[in-house]
């Protein structure tokens, strides 16, 4: 089966300066992959380029069988990230939870919110700000919102960073 993902010579400078250098990396479906390394290393542009949210400076980067630059909206929404610090909206728990689902047209239905709501700890936040929660609940919101899409890639930038062991223990089930 194909690789997902396949780097070749991939390269991303800023400034004239090489922080990414990949000579050759390809991704299974369904592989399970953890970027380990110090501050600086690349970690978090690697995934702004898996992501789409950056073009290589040289190199190329293939989806599922494509040049990435080649991918219209639609393929490039199978791939979510669950960023360190989650952007939320000023409104529910459960409005940013289907506002993914509302950006293609879907209207979920509750029971499928109310799933991951219970999934993740936060059915007693549901109607709460999200502007007013906790790192953890913020975290846990953000996760929930990437999880519903059912993406074929799900990429984690460091999604239990400063949160407790009862947070991390609910966003590694």
């Amino acid at each position: 089966m194909p690789p997902i993902y396949r780097l070749t010579n991939l390269q991303q400078t800023y400034n004239g300066r090489r922080v990414l250098d990949i000579d050759r990396l390809d991704i299974g479906r369904g592989e399970v992959l953890a970027l380990v390394g110090p501050s600086g290393a690349g970690k978090s542009t690697l995934l702004r380029l898996l992501n789409f949210l950056e073009r290589p400076s040289s190199g190329a980067l293939e989806f599922d069988g494509m040049a990435a630059a080649g991918l219209d909206l639609g393929q490039r929404r199978r791939v979510t990230t669950v960023f360190q610090r989650p952007a939320l909206l000023h409104r529910s728990v459960t409005a940013n939870i289907a506002y993914g689902l509302g950006l293609r047209g879907i209207k979920p239905a509750p029971a499928l919110i109310d799933g991951w709501l219970d999934r993740l700890g936060l059915a007693h936040l549901a109607r709460q700000s999200a502007p007013k929660l906790s790192a953890g609940e913020a975290q846990r919101v953000a996760l929930a919102r990437a999880l519903i899409l059912r993406p074929d890639v799900l990429l984690l930038d460091e999604p239990s960073a400063n949160l407790g062991p009862y947070n991390i223990g609910l966003i590694e089930q």
